[in-house]
Parts: structure tokens; sequence; C-alpha cells
């Protein structure tokens, strides 16, 4: 983890959580026992055109079936991508998706705002 800021006045240390990116506060105190506060705030940036970005990062939008709903882009391959799943799976978590193993249903998503 990497320290963010510190302000002496509020004595909270800002942290990023390497594996969500959230930003962590951090409290500490020498002396008198006091409360100690953390508070952890989701950082979201959602992608802004998730069709242009996928073709930026080299997806061929021809393998995979794109469906959008409120709060996320579901990405369904067309067919078995045998040996090209690899490559269409590296663009698709360059562009920020995951993928969701179900079986027949297995597909990435792209979340466009909280889930």
């Amino acid at each position: 983890m990497r320290k963010l800021s510190s302000n002496k006045d509020s004595k909270i240390t800002w942290i990023t959580c390497p594996d969500c990116g959230s930003k962590i506060g951090i409290v500490v105190s020498v002396g008198k026992a006091k409360p100690v506060t953390i508070t952890h705030e989701e950082v979201y940036q959602p992608p802004q055109n998730i069709r242009a970005k996928l073709e930026e990062v080299g997806l061929d939008l021809g393998l995979v079936d794109l469906e959008e709903s409120e709060t996320a882009v579901t990405i369904t391959p067309k067919r078995f991508l045998g040996d090209q799943w690899g490559p269409v799976n590296d663009a698709i978590k360059q562009a920020g998706g995951n993928w969701i193993r179900d079986g027949r249903n297995s597909r990435w998503e792209i979340y466009t705002s909280e889930p």
C-alpha cells in the first residue's frame, strides 16, 4: 500500500488498497485513548464508451455479443474461442472487465455504475 496524503490537522493518513483502488483513511494516535476512525471510500470510475474502449484495446467485436444494462455491459463469446480466449480476455481486462465463470453462461462484465 502506498501513502496518499496526510494532514496534521485531521490526523488522517490516506492509503490506496492495491486490490480495488479504494481510498482507506487511517487515524493513528499516541497518548490518550481516543476512538479510532477508519473510513473506506470506494473509488469508482465508470467507463465512458465501452464499445469504443474495446475496439481501442484491440478486441474484434465480431467474436462477442455486447448487452448493456443499467449497471453493466455483459460481453458473451459468440462461439467457443479456443486459443483466441486468452487475447480476448486480456483485451477485455484492459477495458475494465472481469470474467464470470458460469458454465454455458460464462461471460465478461464491465460495470458502468456501482453494482
